[in-house]
């Protein structure tokens, strides 16, 4: 099952479930602080929970439990804000307008490759086209192991610069 954030009960277990799951799938395991670990963790997610919790899903198991979920933003352009929390935010801005819509999916260590993140990407993906959006974006490593999966889910368009890539699926 997925639902958004504001459909669950207890915000607070969501949000810690988001944190389990970004660092069991994070590369960076090594901080020096807990206050370093968790400000590496309220850049890359507290700006979706805080500013666009509509966008962010959740998927479930049989039991309710959290194992996977979806942090997206419609309007990439827009959320000046990001460009100054999420490093090289700006690196692909020219591809905003054809690709205004962006997402991070991450599932947890064994429920992955049984479609989850697949149906988190695809029901994000509908939002957006219902809003009338041409398309969504994700910006991962150009070697990064999760870029055959973006591209099987339609993530078809890529630019790379430097050791970024791009990769876009047009909604239209």
């Amino acid at each position: 099952m997925l639902v958004r954030l504001p459909e669950l009960s207890d915000r607070a277990a969501a949000v810690a479930a988001l944190e389990d799951i970004f660092f069991l799938s994070t590369l960076r395991k090594d901080f020096a602080s807990a206050e370093e670990r968790d400000a590496f963790f309220h850049t890359w997610t507290g700006w979706y929970v805080e500013r666009a919790p509509n966008d962010v899903w959740f998927a479930l198991d049989g039991d309710g439990a959290i194992i996977g979920y979806l942090t997206g933003c419609k309007d990439s352009a827009e959320a000046v804000d990001l460009a100054r929390i999420i490093p090289k935010y700006e690196v692909f801005a020219d591809r905003f307008a054809a690709f205004p819509a962006h997402l991070h999916v991450n599932v947890r260590p064994g429920f992955r490759d049984h479609g989850i993140g697949r149906a988190l990407v695809d029901r994000f993906a509908e939002d957006c086209r219902a809003d009338g959006l041409p398309g969504l974006h994700l910006v991962t490593g150009v070697f990064a192991r999760n870029v055959s999966f973006y591209q099987r889910a339609g993530f078809t368009v890529a630019t790379q610069r430097g050791p970024l890539l791009f990769l876009g699926r047009r909604l239209d």
